[in-house]
């Protein structure tokens, strides 16, 4: 079973699609946190959807968002990237504090979201970008370790220091693909077996997801 991670181009979308993005990420450098935020760590994000998917993760639908975001932090924290993670965060506190919660007043974060999960409400981008954005920060300040995330995802192996090399990445869209690559190596270092996966550039934004190649499954 094969994988693609699909991931939107700022650039190329519409300007009503641009226009979503820019009231959610703000006017100033709108598509440089675009491709920070979705061409570097959502990579990881929609990667850790292929793998729950290979390894048939029981855990689905909102818990299993709440697990690749700490999957994606995890991961990245491990291979070096503090600096970018607390750029992410200070970024995210930025950016929920121009989007609305959508949350009911008495109802949880979570039971709220569980309970639009699969819902047109879901899917429109600033509620999705809400929940998403929320789940991200939860992950940045839970800061579980890798290890224990692999193992709720169903992956056991045993971790040991980072050997791969620290990069400095040109977030575009265009380093996406070099992103997942590199990943995959770090993980492959490890010893944990991996599906075969790549990344497909769309034109619309608001395309964000992983697909299992050959059906119509997809995980944003």
């Amino acid at each position: 079973m094969t994988y693609t991670v699909k991931t939107g181009c700022f650039e190329t979308g519409t300007q009503e699609q641009q226009a979503i993005f820019t009231q959610i990420f703000g006017a100033e450098n709108t598509q440089s946190k675009f491709d920070f935020y979705f061409h570097w760590y959502n990579i990881a994000h929609e990667y850790g959807h292929c793998l729950c998917n290979s390894y048939q993760s029981e855990i689905v639908g909102v818990r299993q968002e709440f697990l690749v975001n700490r999957f994606a932090v995890s991961l990245w924290r491990y291979a070096g990237y503090k600096r970018e993670l607390e750029r992410l965060q200070n970024m995210l506190c930025e950016l929920l504090g121009n989007i609305e919660n959508p949350v009911p007043a008495g109802m949880s974060y979570e039971a709220y979201f569980a309970q639009l999960w699969g819902t047109d409400r879901m899917m429109e981008v600033p509620v999705y970008g809400y929940f998403q954005f929320t789940s991200v920060l939860n992950a940045l300040e839970t800061q579980t370790e890798l290890p224990d995330v692999l193992k709720e995802m169903g992956i056991h192996t045993e971790i040991v220091p980072a050997a791969f090399p620290y990069k400095e990445y040109q977030f575009s869209a265009g380093t996406a693909g070099e992103v997942l690559d590199d990943l995959r190596r770090l993980l492959d270092s490890l010893g944990i077996a991996q599906p075969e996966t790549s990344v497909e550039l769309t034109d619309n934004p608001a395309v964000q997801c992983m697909c299992v190649n050959g059906t119509d499954n997809a995980e944003n």
